[in-house]
């Protein structure tokens, strides 16, 4: 008796498990996963391919590396705003087509803007769902905006591969000294690479002070690395020559 009772007990406890899933559209995550509502912006890391889950629900899958990631100002119930989000490392996209979602003709290199909910997997595999419009075409309540908020995928021009004055900047003018050797935004490459943490390189920025006078190549190789935009901006403002109180400033140079 005491057994029969056990295992029914047991299986109460697995179905209340299975229940708290998520739908077949974001495997590995939970509801339990923290989660939040991002705007982010990425380049396409692996080929994306078309999926058909067990519940005949179509989605487009690939996985990409994000540049630039922040919390929207709207945001699910029980959503993370403080969530770490993984900038360095590749994430899954799961878009679900026959919720909504647009097809979006991808290739590896290819950058992406995105907005939907990023999830947490404890068990590894971040992954960015509800990247489709929430207007319900997957069932009563599945679409509604008390779900998740408008989410979206698209592909970005060549030329408008991110958001910011970083991404019109001209070549800066030469301003100082010739640099000896290696140019030193290589510097702000490497530590990206070796792990920095985005606090970690604007301070690095910040106490260096050293005048990078960026090119448009260089910006573009920086976001490559993983850089995020607002040290790059940093950057920018970066070593400019102060004027001490009291003291005129020197008269730029005429333009022949």
């Amino acid at each position: 008796m005491q057994n029969s009772f056990a295992d029914r007990a047991l299986r109460a406890c697995l179905a209340g498990l299975v229940a708290v899933t998520t739908p077949a559209g974001a495997q590995g995550a939970s509801r339990k996963s923290p989660y939040v509502e991002i705007l982010g912006q990425g380049t396409v890391a692996t080929a994306p391919r078309q999926t058909v889950h067990k519940n005949g629900r179509k989605f487009l899958e690939f996985e990409i590396t994000l540049s630039s990631a922040r919390p929207t100002g709207s945001q699910p119930g029980g959503a993370d705003i403080h969530l770490a989000l993984d900038t360095s490392g590749r994430v899954r996209v799961v878009h679900d087509l026959s919720c909504g979602g647009q097809a979006v003709a991808l290739a590896v290199g290819d950058r992406i803007e995105i907005q939907g909910e990023y999830v947490h997997v404890p068990k590894g595999g971040d992954l960015i769902r509800f990247t489709h419009a929430a207007d319900a075409k997957c069932g009563p309540g599945h679409g509604s905006a008390s779900k998740h908020p408008n989410g979206f995928l698209r592909k970005l021009p060549a030329a408008a591969d991110g958001p910011g004055p970083a991404a019109i900047v001209p070549d800066q003018p030469y301003t100082g000294p010739p640099p000896a050797g290696e140019r030193p935004y290589a510097a702000i490459v490497a530590a990206k690479e070796k792990g920095a943490s985005d606090v970690e390189l604007l301070a690095k920025v910040e106490r260096e002070s050293t005048r990078y006078s960026l090119t448009t190549a260089e910006i573009q190789k920086l976001r490559a690395a993983g850089v995020s935009e607002a040290v790059i901006e940093a950057m920018l403002r970066a070593g400019r020559m102060q004027t001490p109180a009291g003291q005129t400033p020197a008269p730029a140079p005429t333009p022949r």
